[in-house]
């Protein structure tokens, strides 16, 4: 993206939740507590993950406008 003044990207946020919160949904990790520990990701919730793009995206600056029309 080319507007990073008013654009932020979030690239695959929900994987984290859906890999290795406790709301997963994939069965990859389910036997692997330790592993889901370690990926520093085991409390993430897809809630949180919306509070984190939430809050991410408000600090995003808008920077004044060159355009004229």
């Amino acid at each position: 993206m080319t507007r990073r003044d008013t654009l932020q990207t979030v690239h695959e946020p929900f994987g984290d939740a859906f890999y290795f919160g406790p709301e997963r949904l994939h069965s990859r990790y389910e036997e692997d507590a330790e592993e889901r520990v370690k990926s520093g990701f085991s409390e993430s919730t897809y809630r949180t993950i919306f509070d984190n793009i939430v809050r991410d995206g408000s600090e995003v600056r808008r920077s004044p406008s060159t355009f004229t029309i």
